[in-house]
């Protein structure tokens, strides 16, 4: 049976038993003070997913809008283009890692496949050999694993196998030695190398050091509190583990329960980073040699503002943003460090943001970007400076290499509409080194991209990145569907996505909105939005939508937004404060009921970003960006369709599912508000290629359903 039918029969499978229409969950008077603000919650009950009411109504929210969406014909099609582009692909690669000695490993998924597996090779030309199946992980537990990390060691001889589920994330870990391709039979659980701290091989190559997650339940109040670093070698027990670094076994040390104390191995020495939440941390170090002390001494602190380091023998070269917005790149001495008055090696840019830079013998090399969409390279060496130029303008470059004792350079290379590229650059000679199939589809012949600028009520300029097709009429009557994200400094960085290809494909405009809060622009940019200035997240949303209203790009009932995560901050208060503005919104696994952030496992963290609601003030930020408590009663909402996974370890399920409560309690614009909760996924983070697939449907389906595309109309 092919992946196509296999696909549809899952899809249809969610359906069976179906029911006309969702009811609506009862509201419950709650009232509370909290620093002399009177607090209405009328569904608070609803943040016990354990709640026999809460529990029904999900599952018939889930059943309504599924009996919905399979009435809309032309959803096979946006599962067939799916699979139709996969297949002309040979293989799909990903999480490539190259050894010191230059041993290749990856992942790989073929065309019919639904989960990648681990291959290898000696050499970029060597030949290829499969390494592991993770369907032979724990065997007949009816589970199906994914591999969402791997770390091989300096030599390539041994590599760390991440492997989880269900979009839980947290992980086991597995041992391979990659001569024999025999696993070890022991299994180090407790991990999340993937979010935290990685793999840190030791130049032994017989023992590794990774975060430790005490507890990885996630409704336990202790979930993500107390994580340590700890060392294991090969050959002992999974649970002989030696405590590296860790609140408890450094109390000398400024380490919260909230922190995620991680390690890594750069040369000589161990960095210590005090992560969490926060775009900056304090670090310390540790020569290898010391490593059975605690003799942990301070290197930098957050106010350093040190976003990126590489270690050259004693000296630490870093990327910062203080006192350079654009971030400048520095160098002081790891013995004696001073960063307030460190050698400048790169200064920082007025127009445009270095982020990235890696250390090879031939010189420095670093990245800059303009309004986070177009990328450029440069070599710095002796006082010199150099662009390298590459065959294309590139929206979006990254750079790896493997210290400053080899000469190569791995430039990965990527735009909206393009082919992402692999090149290997050494002694001036720019090498193809694509692992991964180019597409030479004809559907992107007639497609261009425009990057503007929006302007911001306050004057800042708001990068806007549109696609479409090069026939576009401006008459205002497109469908568009517009994200962002703008929290944490995160960008939205160019990459050839198909679900915005799709979408133009069907007549529409995808746009981009570049936002404060994220660091398109640099340090000072994510700052514009950043607790008690983070309403600019959303006001820069809306003033890009009023911008492509105004200029004919559409209209407002044919204006679709689209985020998740941090973003549904973004998204909701968009439609709270201006529901005239928007006809649909979906959002995925969204923030938006932040004012409760301490009933998060990682409340602590999320609070160096947004605020926390245990101070007065910054509890008055929190609430303002808090969407469920900016819905209005009768009020004309948009269609909305509100998603979560119950596995998720970053955004727990209530978020969404007290919105949409209170959006369908209070929404009187006729347009629907659906809410889909899935009990098998998480974040969207590590899913197999069925339920990504199946996710894109439901969405794209939605947004050309409500937008009012005649194909997708419920039948």
């Amino acid at each position: 049976m092919s992946k196509r039918v296999l696909m549809k029969l899952f899809f249809l499978t969610l359906l069976f038993g179906c029911q006309e229409s969702p009811k609506k969950l009862v509201s419950k008077e709650f009232r509370e003070d909290v620093f002399g603000i009177v607090i209405s919650d009328p569904f608070r009950y609803a943040e016990n997913l354990e709640d026999s009411l809460v529990k029904d109504w999900i599952n018939d929210q889930r059943e309504s809008y599924l009996e919905v969406l399979n009435k809309i014909d032309k959803l096979d099609y946006i599962i067939d283009e799916q699979v139709n582009y996969d297949q002309q692909k040979s293989s799909v690669i990903s999480k490539l890692r190259i050894s010191e000695n230059g041993r290749y490993f990856y992942l790989k998924r073929l065309p019919k496949e639904n989960i990648p597996k681990l291959y290898y090779r000696k050499s970029f030309l060597g030949k290829e050999q499969l390494l592991y199946d993770p369907k032979s992980f724990r065997l007949g537990s009816n589970t199906e694993f994914v591999i969402n990390y791997i770390k091989p060691s300096i030599d390539g001889s041994k590599i760390v196998v991440s492997l989880t589920s269900k979009g839980k994330e947290i992980s086991e870990l597995i041992i391979i030695d990659v001569t024999s391709g025999e696993v070890s039979q022991e299994i180090l659980t407790n991990a999340w190398p993937s979010a935290a701290g990685g793999i840190q091989w030791l130049q032994d190559n017989t023992s590794f050091i990774y975060v430790y997650h005490p507890v990885t339940n996630q409704k336990s109040e202790k979930f993500l509190k107390n994580t340590r670093s700890v060392l294991y070698t090969l050959g002992d027990k999974a649970n002989k583990l030696k405590v590296v670094l860790s609140k408890e076994n450094n109390p000398d040390l400024i380490i919260k329960e909230e922190d995620f104390p991680a390690i890594s191995i750069i040369g000589e020495y161990l960095i210590g980073k005090i992560t969490g939440g926060g775009g900056y941390y304090d670090a310390y170090y540790l020569n290898i040699k010391d490593l059975k002390t605690k003799k942990w001494k301070p290197l930098f602190t957050k106010l350093d503002y040190v976003k990126s380091y590489r270690v050259a023998g004693d000296s630490i070269l870093f990327r910062t943003a203080k006192d350079a917005p654009n971030f400048k790149i520095c160098k002081t001495s790891i013995i004696n460090p001073d960063f307030n008055n460190a050698q400048v090696l790169v200064k920082d840019y007025d127009d445009q943001v270095i982020t990235d830079f890696e250390l090879t013998s031939e010189g420095i090399y670093y990245v800059t970007n303009k309004n986070g969409v177009k990328a450029s390279l440069y070599r710095q060496k002796d006082d010199l400076f150099e662009e390298v130029k590459l065959p294309q303008q590139n929206g979006n470059l990254s750079i790896s290499s493997l210290g400053q004792s080899y000469p190569e350079l791995w430039i990965n290379a990527r735009g909206w509409v393009t082919n992402n590229k692999r090149y290997l650059y050494a002694s001036g000679k720019l090498i193809d080194q694509n692992l991964q199939d180019e597409i030479n589809s004809s559907k992107l012949e007639n497609i261009v991209v425009e990057e503007i600028e929006v302007e911001a009520a306050d004057g800042a300029k708001i990068p806007l990145s549109l696609i479409y097709n090069k026939n576009l009429v401006k008459d205002g009557k497109n469908r568009v569907l517009m994200d962002g994200y703008g929290s944490f400094g995160i960008s939205m960085k160019p990459g050839f996505s198909l679900r915005r290809l799709l979408w133009v494909m069907e007549g529409g405009v995808y746009a981009i909105a570049h936002v404060r809060g994220g660091g398109e622009k640099g340090d000072a940019w994510h700052k514009a939005a950043y607790k008690a200035t983070k309403p600019n997240t959303w006001k820069d949303f809306i003033n890009c939508a009023e911008f492509l209203v105004e200029q004919k790009y559409t209209n407002p009932t044919q204006l679709a937004i689209w985020s998740g995560s941090a973003g549904g901050i973004m998204v909701g208060r968009a439609i709270t404060e201006r529901p005239d503005l928007f006809g649909v919104a979906i959002v995925e696994f969204g923030s938006l009921n932040v004012s409760r952030s301490s009933e998060d496992p990682n409340g602590a963290n999320i609070a160096k970003e947004f605020g926390s609601p245990d101070n007065p003030e910054e509890f008055k930020h929190l609430l303002e960006m808090d969407a469920y408590q900016h819905i209005k009663n009768k009020e004309n909402y948009p269609a909305t369709l509100l998603t979560a996974g119950l596995n998720d370890p970053r955004v727990p399920a209530w978020n969404s599912i007290k919105f949409a409560a209170r959006i369908q309690e209070a929404n009187i614009s006729g347009r629907p508000n659906y809410l889909l909760i899935d009990s098998d996924t998480g974040h969207a983070i590590d899913d197999t290629k069925l339920v990504e697939v199946t996710r894109f449907a439901n969405i794209l389906s939605f947004a050309l359903w409500q937008t009012g595309h005649p194909e997708y109309q419920p039948e």
